[in-house]
């Protein structure tokens, strides 16, 4: 039971001994904030503190400068980027919008200069009443092929009516409506023309073949013929004027049988071009009077 006090005396001691220690300790602290701020200089452990503080203080102020740097170029990309993306699609419309021009501007310039050399065709044809068409439609099929155009019975057109361009003969008039009629065109296998080889006058009748080629027929093995010759419209049974241009003998083929040649002709006509034709339309009865009478 002695023993008890010892042990209450020991732990008082080592209490204020603890907290003698600990006030010396912040006496200590005191006196050197005091000192350190009363002389306004760095102590060795400030110092020490601030070598080890300032490399980590810098990375982090030139991280911070980093991150404000890269976010103001970011944001000054982000706007040139959308400035650059308007002004693209400001200039791919305004190209757009040129292109359409030039288009529409060449396409002009193309039914200008067709249409002023069917005018200057138009001219030659003496004493022909002539009409102005343009094709709106074309029949594929091969055994009647044909185009259709903007001209019909109200203008005057009747069936079997010549068709030309300034290129040469284009067809025939078939089928006619108030104000649309349709073409069979030379190239048709249906289609047969009176001709001529301008060179030798012979006479011959020329063909289609459902192709963009013409076969000339009847023209006997006798006759002068050769590459290159040139066929005209004969001119017979009052359709074709005489002397039209139908086009250019391209192969002669000599067979050992039978009294005629075989021979393959060139339209002078392009007809996977045509657009503008011309009508011709025969004169009326009392017409060829009054021309008979003059």
């Amino acid at each position: 039971m002695r023993k008890k006090p010892t042990r209450k005396r020991s732990d008082r001691y080592r209490l204020f001994r603890i907290v003698l220690l600990a006030g010396l300790l912040m006496t200590l602290a005191l006196i050197f904030l005091v000192s350190t701020l009363g002389s306004q200089s760095f102590g060795p452990l400030h110092k020490l503190v601030l070598e080890a503080v300032g490399p980590l203080q810098k990375v982090v102020t030139m991280g911070g400068s980093y991150v404000e740097t890269f976010k103001s170029e970011y944001i000054d990309i982000l706007q040139d980027s959308l400035r650059l993306r308007e002004e693209n699609k400001r200039l791919i419309q305004q190209l757009q919008e040129n292109e359409n021009i030039l288009n529409k501007s060449r396409e002009a310039m193309a039914t200008n200069a067709s249409l002023r050399k069917l005018l200057e065709f138009k001219n030659t044809l003496d004493q022909q009443q002539v009409m102005a068409a343009t094709i709106v439609g074309k029949d594929p099929s091969t055994m009647f092929r044909s185009v259709i155009i903007d001209r019909g019975s109200n203008s005057g057109v009747m069936k079997g009516n010549p068709v030309v361009n300034n290129d040469g003969v284009v067809g025939q008039v078939f089928i006619v409506t108030p104000n649309y009629a349709k073409v069979l065109l030379a190239i048709a296998p249906s289609s047969a023309i009176d001709v001529l080889l301008q060179k030798s006058r012979v006479r011959g009748i020329l063909k289609g073949d459902g192709t963009l080629t013409y076969r000339l027929e009847y023209i006997l093995k006798t006759a002068e013929v050769e590459e290159g010759d040139h066929v005209v419209t004969a001119g017979y049974g009052g359709v074709f004027p005489t002397g039209l241009q139908v086009g250019v003998v391209a192969k002669i083929i000599k067979k050992p049988r039978g009294m005629f040649h075989e021979i393959e002709v060139t339209p002078s006509v392009d007809y996977q071009k045509l657009e503008n034709l011309l009508i011709l339309q025969q004169p009326k009865l009392g017409e060829i009077k009054q021309m008979e009478q003059r």
